[in-house]
């Protein structure tokens, strides 16, 4: 992320809360403390009301106008709704995201002629086996890390292998979650449904997406 997104990201969350520790910031905006305790100083050299001090907690004091974000009727309703069905199928750390995401959005839409995604009347309702299992994140993270990931996993037969993969996406239908991935023992491109999936760990070891071995192949395949 660039360090104007971050610092603007930074603000959004000092307005979304009236007091939060740099820790947590550090945790939910996915760097180190030290860089929070950087980016705060340097808001507070632009200006901006911020008090508080580290080991304590960090306060937004007064009015502080973010750059408005320029998007229509239709776009925001689009927003709304995505953030609805995350919130409805996620596992639980997409659906905080999604949360934080609303509130962001909603604190940087003041003073617009539209209403906020929180008002819009978008809502998502989903049948509760769709929603993602808890190992959702781990294979999440393992995507965003391109490291390998390994589970047992049980098919429609009730067969039962142990499966080491290149995690490239997932996806959502009608009665769950999928994880598309390249099995090299397989030396083919795989589907895993998530609730069959048991035991999910990530590997130290890392995987570079290949072409004919990465999600663009996979999809040019299928469609």
């Amino acid at each position: 992320m660039r360090r104007a997104d971050r610092l603007l990201d930074l603000v959004a969350r000092l307005k979304a809360k009236p007091l939060v520790r740099a820790d947590e910031l550090a945790e939910a905006m996915e760097t180190s403390v030290r860089t929070i305790y950087r980016d705060i100083a340097a808001l507070q050299a632009q200006g901006l009301p911020i008090e508080g001090q580290a080991g304590v907690g960090y306060m937004l004091r007064g009015h502080v106008d973010l750059p408005q974000l320029a998007f229509n009727h239709d776009q925001i309703d689009a927003i709304a709704l995505g953030l609805s069905f995350v919130e409805q199928v996620g596992d639980p750390e997409l659906i905080a995201a999604a949360k934080d995401a609303r509130a962001k959005i909603d604190a940087a839409w003041a003073k617009q002629p539209t209403p906020p995604p929180s008002q819009r009347r978008l809502r998502a309702r989903q049948l509760f086996e769709q929603r993602a299992p808890r190992c959702a994140a781990l294979v999440r993270t393992a995507i965003r890390t391109t490291k390998l990931l390994s589970f047992g996993y049980q098919d429609a037969q009730s067969r039962r292998t142990e499966r080491l993969v290149h995690p490239l996406a997932l996806s959502t239908y009608a009665h769950g979650w999928l994880l598309i991935s390249w099995c090299p023992d397989r030396n083919d491109f795989r589907v895993f449904r998530l609730d069959r999936m048991k035991k999910v760990s990530i590997s130290d070891q890392g995987f570079a997406e290949e072409a004919g071995r990465d999600l663009a192949t996979y999809l040019k395949q299928r469609h």
